[in-house]
C-alpha cells in the first residue's frame, strides 16, 4: 500500500527571528486586502520592532506562519481578551491569493483551536468579519461558530459595513 506524498504546507508559531518575515506578510495583507482587516497599512507600517515582536511573542497571544515548503504564504493569530481571560479572539488571517481555494484555512483554524485547548482558562473563541465576507462566514460555521452580534464598522478601505461576530464555546 503506497502512502500519499507529504503535503508541502505546514504551519508554525513565529519566533523572534521570524520578525522580518512576519512584518512583511502582515503589511502585504494590509496593502492587498485593505477591506478585510480592522487595521491599516499606514498604522502598522509605523510600528517599532518592539511592537512587532510583542505581536508574535506576546504574553497572551501568538501568531503563526503558513508555509509552502520554506515560503511564507499566510499568517494568522490569536489573543486572549484583555478584559475577559476566558475569551480568545481569532485574528489577522491571510493567505496569498495563489494558495487560496485549497482548504488551507483549515490549518489556520485547527492551529488556533489547538492553542486555545492548551489553555484551560479559555472557554470561548470569538471571530469577526465584514458582513460581505461570505467565505469567512462559511469557514466559521464549518467549525461550529455561532453568530452572536453585529456592530456598525468603518473599514480601513473607506467602506461602512457591519462586522459580524461569532463564538465557539469550548
Amino acid at each position: 500500500m503506497s502512502q500519499s506524498p507529504p503535503t508541502p504546507y505546514s504551519i508554525r508559531r513565529f519566533l523572534p527571528e521570524d520578525l522580518k518575515h512576519y512584518k512583511t506578510i502582515r503589511l502585504e495583507a494590509l496593502q492587498l486586502e485593505p477591506g478585510m482587516f480592522g487595521s491599516n497599512y499606514a498604522r502598522e507600517a509605523s510600528f517599532t520592532d518592539q511592537q512587532w515582536l510583542q505581536r508574535i511573542n506576546g504574553h497572551n497571544s501568538d501568531c503563526f506562519g503558513l508555509f509552502c515548503g520554506d515560503e511564507l504564504i499566510g499568517v494568522t493569530g490569536i489573543v486572549i481578551d484583555k478584559d475577559d481571560p476566558s475569551l480568545a479572539l481569532m485574528t489577522q488571517s491571510y493567505i496569498r491569493k495563489e494558495h487560496r481555494g485549497k482548504g488551507l484555512s483549515r490549518l489556520l483554524y485547527e492551529t488556533r483551536l489547538a492553542w486555545a485547548a492548551e489553555r484551560p482558562q479559555i472557554k470561548r473563541l470569538r471571530i469577526g468579519h465584514r458582513e460581505s465576507n461570505y467565505i469567512s462566514k462559511a469557514a466559521n460555521q464549518h467549525y461550529g461558530f455561532k453568530y452572536v452580534m453585529r456592530e456598525p464598522s468603518d473599514w480601513p478601505d473607506g467602506g461602512r459595513e457591519d462586522t459580524l461576530y461569532y463564538e465557539l464555546v469550548l
